[in-house]
């Protein structure tokens, strides 16, 4: 009874542990750069608004306008493939940063540059208009 209660002590430990250790890691600029730049380039609106900043709101909603007129390329960009070549963190401050991130869109690549703001303690993207 004893041997059971400890295993089942330590599976619930090391649980915890993976548990905070992703949480961690979801936290930090390259984390929220590239769920950011996924949900940019699969037209994901939704995450879009999840991984920028509360005055990025009207840029994302602009985005979203203009594709209604658009529904064919809207389609066509949910059906994109991202893959991550590298994400770096570039004058990173204990609030702010900008990241540079290379992928392969539909085996093309790209490169992007977005500066990120810690808001609510999370870092997030921030969107400005031309």
């Amino acid at each position: 009874m004893k041997r059971g209660f400890w295993i089942l002590m330590m599976v619930c430990a090391v649980l915890t542990t993976v548990s905070c250790q992703n949480k961690a890691k979801k936290n930090t600029p390259e984390a929220a750069t590239e769920q950011f730049a996924k949900a940019f380039y699969t037209a994901d609106f939704t995450h879009m608004y999840q991984y920028t900043t509360k005055k990025s709101d009207i840029v994302i909603k602009q985005l979203q306008n203009g594709m209604k007129d658009n529904t064919e390329r809207l389609e066509e960009m949910k059906k994109a493939k991202v893959e991550f070549v590298s994400t770096s963190v570039n004058n990173l401050t204990d609030s702010t940063c900008s990241c540079e991130c290379k992928i392969l869109l539909n085996g093309q690549p790209r490169q992007n540059q977005w500066d990120l703001l810690k808001e609510d303690d999370l870092w997030k993207v921030t969107l400005v208009l031309p």
